[in-house]
């Protein structure tokens, strides 16, 4: 299958027809959020780069629904291609009322004769309800589709070879075709907790003033960050596109994944864009969904969670410098906002929560407090493996400073030890030599 970026091809590389991105920007005009774009953003080039690659992987079945022509067999991404009106009619129908099922925003294309009905052919209904399900994975990024032959009547979605499993996200990869009657926000649950919700222990407004704040779990940039968990725990950070997996600590492998599009968050932000498609309306569930309220809050506390583990602490910055100049898929179709997050040690930007001295679990990260919390405990109890490591390790500010001190005292020690020694030696040859 080819994938074309523009309306023309050319011997080198097309031009970019940036009109596709046009689905990052607001359903309607939001004068209540300043913040809302009224253009395209810039630099997402990296998107459109990373929307080609993923739409390589489509099967011939989904592919020839998005086919120029039938003999072609070429996905064109410029404006009036049938992906282009495919991919933004889904966007739009799916942002435009809550608790719509892929069944239902199947039937509204199939209105607009964006799909063919195709009555006679049950088959060709479930190749349009994957396709559907593929383009909300790419739009929300919160999930990569799968596209297995062997489970043709499921949806799947991928796992990378060797990838771990924490059990904090996902439940199952592959769930039957027949939950696409669902509303969205219960089909994704059907995958495990891809959006996590906030705790239902926890209240509704987190208020320091509360008798709950006194347990609350403090920590700081100093205390937990990406340089101590490389240096204390040899954890193995995986750089992944799938905004789910964000913060997912799997102890008994040591990997971290962390997403590698913050600007994708902070686009999802101002428009109110199609990972909103997923929020739950159900009032107090038995298994909770996240809210319109809470995917704000998860895409946040995403946004500062660079800003702990990487910004604020001078080693966290060197530490991730060296890893976007050694790791290609940090540095290969790259995320400016990530560089600016991650090393710059004063960032401001008014969707983005502020850096904190000393950040409160219950307070700064209501949704991704669990992940946050498991990393800080993995840190905890964890202790300098080598000489090296504990020279590194400031954590306890006092027992840093007690080493230095007990390290100064002991030498100087034994350095005056050392010189009574020579001092009594000579003073001994010479009471030697004066006999002689």
């Amino acid at each position: 299958m080819i994938v074309g970026l523009g309306s023309t091809q050319r011997e080198t590389a097309p031009s970019i027809d940036r009109s596709i991105l046009t689905f990052l920007l607001p359903e309607t005009n939001e004068s209540e959020n300043p913040y809302a774009p009224s253009s395209i953003p810039a630099d997402f080039d990296w998107y459109l780069k990373w929307l080609c690659l993923q739409i390589s992987s489509l099967p011939e079945d989904e592919a020839s629904l998005l086919a120029k022509d039938a003999d072609s067999g070429t996905i064109r991404l410029g404006e009036n291609s049938t992906f282009h009106k495919t991919f933004l009619a889904i966007n739009h129908i799916s942002r435009s009322q809550d608790n719509l099922s892929i069944e239902e925003i199947q039937e509204k294309l199939i209105e607009e004769d964006i799909f063919l009905s195709d009555s006679g052919s049950s088959d060709v209904l479930v190749v349009q309800r994957r396709l559907i399900f593929a383009m909300l994975g790419w739009q929300s990024m919160l999930f990569l589709p799968a596209f297995d032959t062997r489970r043709a009547s499921s949806l799947n979605i991928y796992k990378a070879p060797g990838q771990p499993n924490s059990g904090l996200v996902f439940d199952d990869w592959s769930v039957p075709i027949s939950l696409t009657d669902r509303p969205l926000a219960i089909l994704l649950k059907a995958f495990g907790n891809l959006l996590p919700a906030r705790s239902s222990s926890s209240n509704n407004i987190a208020s320091e003033l509360s008798k709950q704040a006194f347990s609350w779990t403090s920590l700081s940039s100093s205390d937990v960050n990406a340089y101590l968990l490389h240096t204390l725990l040899r954890v193995n950070i995986q750089w992944v596109d799938t905004l789910s997996l964000h913060l997912d600590y799997e102890k008994s492998t040591r990997s971290l994944s962390i997403f590698r599009h913050p600007s994708f968050c902070l686009a999802m932000l101002q428009s109110k864009g199609a990972i909103y498609s997923f929020a739950s309306t159900e009032s107090d569930p038995i298994d909770p969904r996240a809210t319109s309220d809470e995917i704000t809050h998860f895409l946040r506390e995403t946004l500062l969670s660079y800003r702990l583990l990487f910004g604020q602490a001078k080693p966290s910055r060197r530490f991730f410098r060296n890893m976007f100049k050694s790791e290609t898929v940090l540095s290969c179709n790259s995320d400016p906002l990530l560089r600016l997050l991650c090393l710059d040690q004063y960032f401001a930007h008014p969707m983005v929560p502020p850096d904190r001295t000393l950040y409160l679990i219950d307070r700064d990260f209501l949704v991704l407090g669990r992940r946050v919390e498991r990393i800080a405990d993995e840190l905890k109890v964890a202790n300098p493996k080598s000489l090296i490591d504990l020279l590194r390790d400031r954590r306890d500010t006092l027992q840093y400073w007690t080493f230095w001190f007990v390290v100064i005292i002991g030498g100087v020690g034994i350095l005056l030890s050392i010189l009574q020694v020579i001092l009594a030696a000579i003073q001994v040859l010479q009471a030697s030599g004066k006999s002689i």
